[in-house]
């Protein structure tokens, strides 16, 4: 079943919301209406009763009891259903009623309340009962006590209901007539608003890896609740923009890498079965020939490692890892860069002002800090010093790398954790770099939660500062100590 529109949606609500209201209205109108009209006809009953009430007199001769003049009696509200009437004195003798009805129909009155409510022959009735009513008849030589009335007045309310009847369907017509134009001024004006909208997903659907373009109207951009949603659009298609070119430039570079690593290895083979060698010639070539085959395979280890890494930040897998000493990483990285830092005649340095333990796996960091060590060395001019720093504040272990280089220039600052990125190709291919291992490097960080940021410039070397957060179980240990690796 396909699902309803927002548009449609919102005019469902629209509609029952206005449905509800008129209900609302009507029911509300009708109950006020009915209160009214009650009223008003207990006000009348109470009338009429006094009327009656008002017809018993005093007999002129001065006779003891009481009279009646039924004939100026109010006539009935209604002309079918007549109303009824009884009236009594307390001092007995003296009781009148309606003529044609048999005044046995007010035997259960209820002996105290001020209105009754019954039926008579299948009509209903509402009698107002009026308890010791004096005599109005001034009639000197009464002997006293004077004689007090009770008065009975009935009416039939079947005019109620008509009436409330009456005035629910004019209420409900009426609700009708105003109902159908504002629902149809109301559905015009959602489909207008919701308009941005349905042109924010057409411009939404028109991206794609050939077109990124997404532009949405002005009308979509000035909407206060559109505003989050584009500018969550726009920065996930920038991400993706830039991970899909990334994709493209690491396959191209990667390509390119395996493809000049091949070239070597083939020219190498057939420089060697050119002509006739000497066991010793050959034995020359397959050292070179051994040589760009580790070559080929660090290229091919470090793309892996990389694939690797980060699949596991993508999957958010989970290693069983055991608590590893930063310091201690960084002291190794240190001892297996010696080598290399001797060559050149650098001097690295690692100053610890306190170390921490975080669960992480050693070859992790260590692969971290030698990646970031042989870029230092390897940019830094013979006799200069590498230093590498770790500190440990509040939550996070911080490690800085600091080289004496030549710097890197403001523009390529922000790519040099770029696969395959090189600020100076030429040399970089003669120290045997392949632009991966800051990338790495960067990935392994971000794999446990850390940041890595690069400071440069010109003349003046390359900071990089790596800060990774420190499990709850971390235990911090005051330390002090300074590993120097020297030229020899």
């Amino acid at each position: 079943m396909k699902n309803l529109s927002l548009t449609r949606r919102l005019v469902i609500i629209l509609v029952t919301s206005q449905l509800v209201l008129a209900l609302g209205l009507t029911v509300v109108a009708i109950a006020y209406t009915r209160y009214q009209l009650q009223s008003a006809f207990d006000v009348n009953l109470e009338g009429r009763a006094l009327s009656v009430a008002a017809l018993v007199y005093y007999p002129d001769n001065h006779s003891p009891g009481l009279l009646f003049d039924a004939s100026k009696v109010p006539p009935s509200s209604h002309v079918i259903h007549k109303d009824i009437y009884l009236v009594r004195s307390d001092q007995g003798g003296f009781e009148v009623h309606k003529e044609g009805y048999d005044p046995a129909i007010f035997k259960n009155v209820p002996k105290s309340g001020r209105f009754w409510d019954f039926n008579v022959d299948g009509e209903d009735y509402r009698a107002i009962i009026l308890r010791d009513v004096p005599v109005l008849d001034t009639e000197s030589g009464v002997p006293p006590p004077l004689p007090k009335l009770t008065v009975i007045y009935a009416a039939p309310t079947m005019d109620i209901p008509q009436g409330l009847g009456a005035l629910a369907a004019s209420i409900g017509g009426a609700s009708l007539l105003v109902l159908l134009p504002t629902l149809l001024i109301g559905s015009w004006s959602l489909r207008r608003r919701l308009l941005p909208l349905r042109e924010l997903a057409a411009e939404a659907r028109g991206v794609s890896v050939r077109n990124w373009d997404f532009k949405p109207s002005a009308d979509a951009r000035h909407l206060a609740e559109l505003e989050p949603l584009i500018t969550a659009i726009e920065t996930t298609l920038d991400g993706l923009k830039r991970a899909f070119t990334r994709q493209r430039e690491f396959i191209g570079d990667a390509a390119h890498e395996l493809k000049t690593a091949h070239a070597i290895l083939k020219s190498s083979l057939q420089l060697s079965l050119n002509r006739n060698r000497n066991a010793d010639e050959y034995r020359a070539a397959l050292v070179e020939l051994s040589g760009d085959s580790d070559r080929l395979e660090e290229l091919l280890n470090r793309m892996l490692r990389l694939a690797r890494v980060e699949q596991w930040a993508a999957d958010g897998i989970q290693r069983a890892l055991e608590p590893t000493d930063i310091a201690y990483t960084c002291e190794m990285a240190v001892a297996r860069i010696a080598a290399l830092a001797n060559g050149k005649n650098v001097k690295v340095i690692f100053a610890n002002d306190n170390t921490a333990q975080i669960q992480a796996d050693s070859a992790d960091l260590e692969l971290v800090w030698i990646n970031l060590l042989e870029n230092a060395v390897q940019h830094s001019v013979p006799g200069s010093e590498v230093l590498i720093h770790l500190q440990v504040l509040e939550d996070y272990a911080h490690v800085f790398v600091q080289d004496a280089g030549p710097g890197i220039a403001e523009a390529d600052v922000p790519h040099i954790f770029e696969r395959f990125r090189r600020g100076d190709p030429s040399r970089s291919r003669a120290t045997g770099g392949f632009g991966l291992g800051l990338a790495i490097a960067k990935s392994i960080v971000e794999a446990y939660q850390g940041s890595i940021l690069a400071e440069s410039k010109l003349g003046e070397g390359t900071r990089i500062s790596v800060s990774i957060p420190l499990r709850p179980e971390s235990l911090n240990k005051s330390a002090q100590s300074t590993a120097v690796v020297h030229s020899t």
